[in-house]
């Protein structure tokens, strides 16, 4: 249904826009960062005024969800590219920049985001209720092993550790490093070239304890 009004004289007060929730990369990082900027500064109303600027009393009423705390990523380029981690960073000096150059009182104002996906506990929570509901009745964390396989290990190993569960990392995407420069929590269990590699290991481990 096409509007009768443009999008810039469309007055979104009556039914603002109500949360931001970033699943994948944006094709133009800098057109999303505008976009998502305008829509938290007029709560949910791009076309009106911006309030958290102009109204020292307001508060921010847009949620905002990330899907990834991830800094970078390994692709197809020689060097690791941009996700969500970093534009999260980009979103709040935005934020935090506008907000701040409209009154001293607001310096301390920062963007409230939430962030799931590796390694937050809520992501961890909701993989392992989806692995035991496809387990017989009754079957629980300590009835199992559960392995995190990937190739960050302050996302995929540091799941693993904040679930207790156990980790290989693979020498196969973003990282290439050695496993005592890593911070406890990004420790992993094992290491491999390849996940192929880590499931031979892990299968083969697992068929000497049977014996």
């Amino acid at each position: 249904m096409k509007r009768s009004t443009s999008a810039t004289d469309q007055d979104d007060k009556d039914d603002p826009v109500r949360a931001i929730v970033v699943f994948e990369d944006a094709e133009d990082l800098g057109e999303a960062l505008q976009i998502s900027l305008d829509v938290l500064l007029t709560n949910g109303n791009p076309s009106g005024p911006r309030v958290l600027v102009d109204d020292e009393e307001s508060e921010q009423e847009v949620q905002v969800w990330f899907t990834n705390p991830d800094l970078t990523y390994a692709g197809l380029a020689r060097h690791p590219r941009l996700t969500q981690g970093s534009y999260r960073l980009c979103l709040e000096t935005l934020f935090e920049s506008a907000i701040s150059s409209a009154s001293e009182k607001r310096k301390e104002r920062r963007l409230k985001a939430m962030t799931v996906g590796k390694p937050t506990r809520f992501t961890g929570e909701t993989a392992l209720g989806k692995l035991l509901a496809q387990c017989p009745d009754d079957t629980t964390q300590d009835d199992i092993t559960v392995y995190t396989v990937g190739d960050n290990p302050y996302a995929d190993v540091a799941l693993a550790n904040t679930m207790g569960w156990k980790s290989a990392l693979v020498r196969s995407g973003i990282w290439d490093g050695e496993v005592s420069e890593l911070q406890e929590q990004a420790a992993p269990t094992i290491v491999e070239d390849t996940f192929a590699h880590v499931v031979e290991r892990i299968l083969n481990a697992k068929s000497i304890s049977n014996m």
